[in-house]
């Protein structure tokens, strides 16, 4: 049986230009991790799946996030490979949910993520990056958007499963201040 509900989002902030500058766990500058507002947003997303109460979201039961690639992939003048941010951005969650994060796949291998996924049973969530997330998505939904909402760190895209097919919806996770609502503002 394929997973019930799959769940995708965007890694947490990132730095634009510094300052704000990505830091890493121990606090030390790293342009390839997290804000501090990307931190907090990992945080948040603790309670968010950990107890939902938003409609289709559910506390997942795999976990997934890109891993750190050798091949560069550059995005937007920045090379995608070596981001951290998705793995920081669902550690916290997986810990409180006792889960490992699978990084068994860089940006790139989406063809081979989706893959695996198909054979779970459960909840899954995926940490990417935007670009390609609509590369997961597509391969389970016709419905899935082309392109993930520009500047949304937001966002999740949840397909859940019923009668044979992925009905796709997006939902906002109003967690930070500044996040868009669920009636858009």
């Amino acid at each position: 049986m394929p997973p019930t509900t799959i769940m995708l989002i965007r890694h947490g902030e990132k730095q634009d230009q510094p300052p704000p500058c990505g830091v890493n766990a121990a606090g030390d500058q790293d342009k390839h991790s997290l804000t501090a507002r990307g931190w907090q947003r990992a945080g948040a997303l603790v309670t968010y799946f950990r107890w939902p109460r938003v409609e289709g979201i559910v506390s997942p039961t795999a976990i997934f996030a890109s891993a750190v690639g050798g091949q560069a992939i550059l995005i937007d003048g920045e090379d995608a490979s070596k981001s951290l941010r998705p793995q920081q951005t669902v550690t916290p969650l997986a810990a409180a949910l006792a889960l490992d994060v699978n990084t068994d796949w860089t940006v790139g291998q989406e063809s081979n993520l989706a893959a695996v996924i198909r054979g779970l049973p459960g909840a899954v969530l995926v940490a990417w990056e935007h670009k390609h997330i609509p590369l997961i998505g597509t391969q389970f939904s016709p419905d899935v958007p082309a392109m993930w909402p520009d500047g949304a760190f937001d966002v999740v895209w949840v397909l859940t499963y019923s009668n044979g097919s992925y009905a796709f919806e997006q939902r906002y996770q109003s967690l930070l201040a500044g996040d868009t609502t669920a009636s858009g503002g």
